[in-house]
């Protein structure tokens, strides 16, 4: 077995990873790097997704809060779709299409959610993104660590730099 130093916050993060959704640290890696081990998908489909390169092209919040959407909305239909539905008053931020969110404002930025017939608002701030995902994704029945796993991507920096790791 060959071992690497990382920092203690790089730790703790990779640890919250591994515990949070039932894997191994080496598993937890190897879906970052791309490394086939198995299926990354054991006991965590959100996590996978997360994990996986697809979402991570996802470069805006917008971008990655549609996705996750979309992803949760094609894995639970029935709960996604009853979630709308019993969403009464208040500003919605879902709608079963582009016509109800137009209604309750004109310049919401709405956009359809890929791979479904619904529709988002987009002009909400980061925060309101975040806890709006994490009452959809309680509702579908997800665990407190996996919501807070899965909103911590929203509003999250993006880092541009590429860094080299040499062999000793």
């Amino acid at each position: 077995m060959k071992t690497i130093d990382v920092s203690d916050q790089v730790y703790e993060e990779l640890q919250k990873l591994a515990t949070g959704f039932h894997r191994t640290p080496d598993a937890v890696l190897a879906s970052l790097l791309n490394v086939l081990t198995g299926s990354p998908e054991a006991t965590e489909p959100l996590a996978a997704f997360i994990l996986s390169p697809e979402f991570r092209s996802k470069f805006t919040d917008a971008d990655r809060y549609l996705s996750l959407l979309g992803w949760v909305s094609a894995h639970h239909t029935a709960d996604f779709g009853e979630f709308i539905r019993s969403i009464l008053g208040g500003r919605r931020f879902l709608s079963l299409n582009q016509e109800d969110i137009l209604a309750a404002c004109r310049h919401n930025q709405a956009r359809q959610i890929d791979g479904t017939q619904y529709w988002a608002i987009m002009n909400i701030d980061t925060p309101t993104k975040r806890r709006f995902l994490a009452r959809v994704l309680q509702f579908v029945g997800y665990r407190e660590e996996v919501i807070e796993f899965a909103c911590g991507f929203i509003g999250q920096k993006r880092s541009t730099r590429r860094i080299g790791i040499s062999a000793s």
